[in-house]
């Protein structure tokens, strides 16, 4: 965010076990071991399991999660910027989406590197993830009668993907559903946002107000991932190169996330400064 998280969920990548030793059956016996120990590192049932795991706990930009130094650096900016009076009311709460953010990613990295499947915590962090950002994008429009949709919309999401965590897709399985439910109510409300401020322009440059760079970066990360992480589960025997390929487009976009974050805890305080 997640996000984003983590939006948003960089490097959260799935693989059929069902499917995974009968198309080596033909192999060489070598080959077939080798299968049947990958086979023994998987501890959960599900049919979709997390592949960094074993595909990506090698890979440079894994072994060091430079998006979380950018996270950890928009935290140190937020905190720097904290110290000044007059902060925005959502500011708080947003440092803590934040720090919360940091926590579930180094996590997760450290269950990664541990061969260990990691998805129960980005199922949590996802309902976590979107309610909050419904919330926070109610916080930034004016017009009362869309603050009230995305108030039941803040309502009824978590428990549509408490529902679809516990009933339909499970705790260790990628919970799509709740992925691009979320995805797409971000957007709408990024783009309500965005309507409204065109609509109603103040005397305040745009390119001045943090939640325009905040706004920004929720509708370009959720944009780009609603196609890309949404059909994770779909597409689950690709070739390991097209997850490599899809982890380090979510690495970038979350980079650009929260570079546009601290845009706009950069332009907060040069805004107070210069009033």
């Amino acid at each position: 965010m997640s996000s984003h998280t983590a939006g948003y969920i960089s490097g959260s990548f799935f693989l059929n076990k069902n499917n995974l030793t009968p198309s080596f059956l033909n192999l060489p016996s070598t080959i077939n071991i080798l299968v049947s120990v990958l086979n023994s590192c998987f501890q959960y049932s599900p049919s979709c399991v997390s592949l960094h795991v074993l595909a990506l706990a090698h890979n440079p930009l894994y072994r060091l999660p430079l998006h979380v130094v950018i996270y950890i650096l928009c935290l140190i900016i937020a905190l720097f910027s904290r110290i000044k009076n007059q902060r925005p009311h959502y500011f708080n709460s947003f440092i803590l989406y934040i720090l919360l953010t940091i926590t579930i990613e180094v996590i997760a990295w450290w269950y990664s590197l541990h061969r260990k499947n990691n998805l129960i915590f980005y199922n949590f962090y996802t309902i976590i993830n979107f309610t909050y950002l419904i919330y926070l994008m109610r916080s930034f429009l004016q017009n009362r009668k869309v603050m009230s949709i995305l108030t039941w919309v803040a309502i009824v999401y978590p428990v549509f993907a408490s529902a679809n965590m516990i009933f339909f897709q499970g705790l260790h399985t990628f919970n799509t559903y709740s992925f691009i439910c979320g995805c797409t109510l971000t957007v709408i409300a990024s783009i309500a946002y965005f309507y409204e401020r065109i609509k109603h322009s103040g005397p305040q440059s745009l390119l001045h107000d943090p939640t325009f760079w905040i706004s920004t970066g929720i509708l370009f990360y959720n944009t780009c991932s609603l196609p890309m992480n949404g059909i994770l589960n779909v597409i689950a025997n690709v070739p390991l190169y097209v997850y490599k390929i899809i982890y380090s487009v979510n690495v970038v976009m979350n980079i650009i996330l929260y570079l546009l974050f601290s845009i706009s805890f950069v332009c907060n305080l040069i805004f107070r400064k210069s009033s």
